[in-house]
């Protein structure tokens, strides 16, 4: 009797234990943040303007970069963001271009130079490689170039 009333109990706990669950995922239910994206803005366009909250009177209003695609040189690929920050602050002493620390999960990968081609990127990977970066290498990127409107006063 023992025996069976063990039995009736595993089979009731397992009957009601069997919940009925749905697992599965429409990925395109899933709504991630936007990807950051650069647009073109004129600093005189009001949208850039109303967010400035002190005096614009010695701001040039024809200042502007644009995005576009592009080459950097890649200097390291590392996990280590302290040692990518100290490198980045030596290459931008070194080389006198802007420097960007990219992170790509699970790499911080340092980055010098806005290039428009390959060929204007390739004394800078040249000079790297000569200069204690054996690995530096060019790679397509997003870079930031003056805006070609920009007038110069």
């Amino acid at each position: 009797m023992k025996r069976a009333c063990i039995i009736f109990f595993m089979i009731i706990t397992l009957v009601f234990a069997q919940v009925e669950q749905d697992e599965w995922l429409d990925p395109s239910s899933l709504k991630d943040k936007p990807i950051f994206t650069f647009k073109t803005m004129k600093a005189s366009d009001s949208t850039i303007l109303d967010y400035i909250q002190k005096d614009t009177s010695a701001l040039n209003l024809e200042d502007s970069l644009t995005v576009r695609n592009g080459y950097r040189v890649q200097l390291i690929s590392t996990q280590d963001l302290y040692q990518a920050e100290t490198i980045a602050k030596r290459a931008e002493a070194f080389f006198n271009l802007p420097v960007y620390v990219v992170f790509e999960s699970p790499y911080y990968k340092v980055r010098v130079g806005d290039f428009l081609s390959d060929l204007d990127a390739l004394g800078v990977e040249r000079k790297a490689r000569q200069n204690g970066y054996p690995n530096a290498w060019i790679v397509p990127s997003e870079v930031y170039i003056p805006n070609p409107n920009r007038l110069y006063k």
